[in-house]
């Protein structure tokens, strides 16, 4: 806070979170336990003054800023076949892409996250490996039409554990990825660590609400 005891930032200005070196506007402040706390445009969490940092417009202008234009070839729930897997069928539960930046190169990769339809196995392709085969609309009905006898063997106890097993793999080693970055950002508290256990959730709630899970 300033001397008189007003707070140091106003509504609208741009801060530094200097623990996660992000950029934030503030859009509301207040004052509690004689301290000021500040609420950033899109977070859900109050800010203590301390641990912001103003930006001045010189730092603004030293920002090298670049607009992307990236091309999906496939959509999410679009029924792929993945190179080196056979006639075996997978959906898309999510994609990234990945911005690759050097002095005399530049270029952008997307990866694709995939679900096995017949057992719910977890994988990542990028785009050249995959071969479109229909919508997500569509392949409910190629999935009748393709795994008749696999839904059937479904009541067979022996049929059923060994896909449980599968989904029991899958499930555990996301989250061995998550409580390793967790451990990492408990005794490191660096932003990217809290970004890839979000990413690992999701991968697990895609995973969960999979529309092609058989009943």
């Amino acid at each position: 806070m300033t001397e008189n005891g007003q707070p140091k930032f106003c509504i609208g200005d741009l801060v530094l979170i200097v623990h996660e070196s992000t950029v934030g506007k503030i859009v509301k402040y207040y004052f509690i336990n004689q301290k000021w706390y500040y609420s950033l445009e899109g977070r859900t969490e109050l800010f203590l003054e301390d641990s912001l940092s103003p930006i001045r417009d010189n730092q603004m202008q030293h920002e090298n800023r670049e607009n992307i234009l990236i091309s999906y070839k496939f959509q999410l729930g679009d029924i792929v076949q993945v190179k080196g897997y056979g006639e075996d069928l997978f959906f898309i539960i999510g994609f990234r892409v990945e911005i690759w930046r050097y002095k005399d190169s530049a270029w952008e990769d997307i990866i694709y996250e995939l679900s096995r339809i017949k057992d719910g196995q977890w994988l990542e392709a990028s785009e050249e490996e995959l071969t479109y085969i229909t919508n997500e609309q569509n392949g409910k009905k190629l999935l009748m039409q393709r795994y008749p006898s696999e839904k059937r063997q479904l009541l067979q106890p022996s049929k059923l554990t060994n896909q449980e097993k599968r989904k029991t793999t899958d499930i555990d080693e996301l989250l061995d990825m998550y409580n390793d970055y967790q451990y990492l950002f408990l005794n490191f508290g660096e932003a990217k660590y809290k970004k890839k256990m979000k990413e690992i959730l999701k991968k697990l709630e895609a995973l969960a609400k999979s529309p092609f899970q058989k009943d």
